[in-house]
């Protein structure tokens, strides 16, 4: 008798632990959906809401031409991987020609860079931006390149430096979301 209530108690305890990782696994599965990197479909973006370094409210000029996209840089004036990321001004100038709008993202307020630093005026600097809009992305590491087209679908990203492979990459997806 003894054995067979200890034997049911096992079984049961077993059932909910299965049932629990099931709980889990269907949680992991649903929140990897809604990654904005790595689905193909639409994410629900709009410019971020924030503020410059200097923390005056940053505005987006509604007047000038329509941006083939959005570029969000997650870069930092104190990082060394970002001063040697040479394939980035030649990535830009990509983006320039294909009327991307330019955004970096800093960490923090004091990671701004000096005007003279910037390699083209048209880059806004942004240090406080709203959460809700940062979590729908992984900005965990400097420098972090995230390109989107103009409907707020990621097309491209690399964390970590670029290299010719990233660029052309960067290209090709470019193209192929300007034929569209």
């Amino acid at each position: 008798m003894k054995k067979k209530l200890i034997g049911k108690l096992a079984t049961t305890i077993l059932l909910i632990v299965m049932a629990f990782n099931a709980v889990i696994l269907i949680r992991i599965l649903l929140l990897s959906e809604n990654d904005a990197i790595f689905r193909e479909s639409k994410t629900f973006f709009i410019l971020p809401d924030g503020f410059t370094p200097a923390k005056t409210k940053v505005i987006w000029n509604k007047s000038s031409s329509t941006p083939s996209g959005w570029v969000v840089r997650y870069v930092s004036n104190g990082c060394i991987y970002c001063k040697m990321d040479f394939e980035w001004e030649k990535l830009l100038n990509l983006l320039d020609r294909y009327n991307y709008r330019t955004i970096f993202l800093l960490p923090r307020e004091v990671d701004q860079f000096d005007e003279n630093q910037i390699p083209s005026k048209s880059i806004q600097q942004i240090a406080f931006v709203k959460i809700d809009w940062i979590k729908q992305f992984r900005f965990t590491s400097t420098p972090t390149v995230i390109i989107f087209d103009n409907n707020g679908s990621v097309i491209w990203h690399r964390n970590g430096m670029l290299n010719g492979a990233d660029y052309e990459s960067a290209k090709k997806a470019i193209n192929k979301r300007n034929s569209e």
